[in-house]
């Protein structure tokens, strides 16, 4: 009997989940004694594969936080939906691609949040690989991005589990191809155009100079015809101008320099060319050393001005109350900020970052160069720049403001070590290895001198 009965609790305790449990087995032979042993071999395998399971399950969520984070972690948009499209995983950068928090996301189709994915979803269906790349713009007109989009089909084509899309921002990307490829345009454009360019003109002003005496009748539209030529070459040479500045723009020469004098003498100059616009500054007092290159910025500086005189006379300075530009500067943490205000017509609010791309204009007779330029020019110095509404005037007029960043300072890697001049009064050569060379000592010493001092005048021009 007391064989059955432990049994029977031993029972009791595993159908309870307890599987700490022994039967005792006395009997040496008998039903009874195989039953017992049988029952404990039972209970052992039962606690080894319930170990087998708690160590598979532990194994398992630790992958999967190792993968939320990691999905968290990276910077591309990832979503995963189920075989109807509803969406089951969102990132966190996929909400701030979206635009929604992920409680919001979660259970609803993606075409209905993107319907820009349809198209793409609907060829991942058909497609034998069950994988499609495509590109795909996201975001206001006035700030879209493009986002290289790709998505994979899980399971086949007759039996789809569902996708994961991943969205990439290519948008920086996207631009510096374009801007490369306009670059080499510009090139070629500036050496096949430029060269003819001269004796045209040159032909023009001599026929009009020999032969205009000469006409009675037709001396009037002789003379207009010259003179249009000419005015004309001379459009087309300054716009060959701006290609060559843009396809062969200087590298940057950075030196701790004062930013509000290079503002202050930019500001100056344009004030005195453009007495009908008023131009003020407000930068503090005090000098803002920056790691710049004077010339390129006071560029940058002019280009932007000039922008701004666009901006305002093509709006009608007689249609504006005020018409007025406004520079300011200011530090912020490692770098000074720079503003350059108007308050004209604004930018328009389609395509607005796309203004900084090359040959990308809203002007009749513009280029659409003035603010590639600043901008390759701000990228040169490692400084960011920014397209927005103007603050709104005293008379309710909303302009345009360009804004771009410097540092305040070298980065660690870019200074130059201290005993640099020591090291280059060592290379040197003595009188003595002067003589057995047929070298002069004192004449590279005069040339780095003379390069040193230009530079220096440039740059504080």
């Amino acid at each position: 009997v007391d064989p059955i009965r432990n049994l029977m609790i031993a029972s009791s305790r595993v159908s309870r989940g307890k599987l700490d449990i022994h039967v005792p087995v006395e009997d040496r032979s008998g039903d009874l004694h195989d039953l017992g042993l049988r029952f404990n071999r039972m209970i052992d395998q039962l606690r080894s594969q319930r170990q087998e399971l708690l160590d598979a399950n532990e194994t398992n969520e630790l992958r999967r936080q190792f993968t939320e984070a990691v999905v968290e972690g990276v910077s591309a948009g990832v979503v995963g939906l189920d075989a109807d499209g509803a969406i089951t995983l969102v990132n966190r950068r996929s909400c701030e691609i979206f635009g929604h928090e992920e409680l919001d996301l979660m259970g609803k189709e993606i075409v209905s949040v993107v319907p820009q994915l349809i198209p793409v979803i609907e060829r991942a269906r058909a497609s034998r690989t069950g994988q499609i790349r495509d590109q795909i713009n996201l975001g206001p007109e006035s700030e879209q991005r493009t986002y290289q989009v790709q998505l994979t089909r899980e399971g086949t084509m007759v039996e789809s589990k569902g996708f994961v899309v991943t969205l990439d921002d290519i948008t920086d990307l996207v631009s510096a191809q374009r801007t490369s490829a306009w670059a080499d345009v510009a090139r070629r454009i500036a050496h096949e155009i430029k060269n003819p360019l001269t004796p045209i003109q040159l032909s023009a002003e001599r026929l009009r100079k020999r032969y205009g005496k000469k006409l009675e009748d037709d001396f009037e539209v002789f003379d207009k015809c010259t003179s249009t030529i000419i005015r004309q070459v001379g459009d087309i040479g300054r716009m060959v101008d701006e290609f060559s500045s843009f396809a062969r723009m200087p590298k940057a020469v950075l030196e701790q320099d004062d930013l509000s004098d290079t503002i202050r003498q930019v500001v100056f100059l344009e004030s005195v060319r453009l007495p009908q616009i008023e131009i003020e500054t407000d930068i503090p007092l005090e000098p803002i050393m920056a790691h710049f290159d004077g010339r390129l910025i006071s560029q940058a500086l002019t280009n932007l001005i000039k922008n701004a005189v666009e901006a305002l006379e093509n709006q009608g300075l007689q249609n504006i109350k005020n018409p007025r530009i406004w520079v300011t500067a200011s530090f912020q943490e490692n770098v000074v900020k720079v503003e350059v205000n108007d308050n004209g017509a604004g930018w328009p609010e389609e395509n607005r970052s796309r203004l900084l791309e090359p040959y990308m204009t809203t002007r009749e007779k513009g280029t659409g160069l003035g603010l590639a330029i600043v901008a390759k020019i701000v990228e040169q110095h490692g400084g960011t720049v920014e397209l927005r509404d103007a603050p709104q005037d005293e008379h309710g007029q909303v302009g345009a403001s360009f804004s771009f960043t410097l540092p305040l300072k070298a980065p660690p890697d870019e200074e130059e070590p201290q005993d640099k001049p020591q090291q280059e009064i060592s290379k040197r050569k003595t009188p003595e290895q002067a003589k057995k060379t047929g070298t002069p000592n004192t004449k590279p010493a005069k040339s780095k001198t003379k390069s040193a001092t230009t530079k220096k005048t440039v740059v504080n021009k």
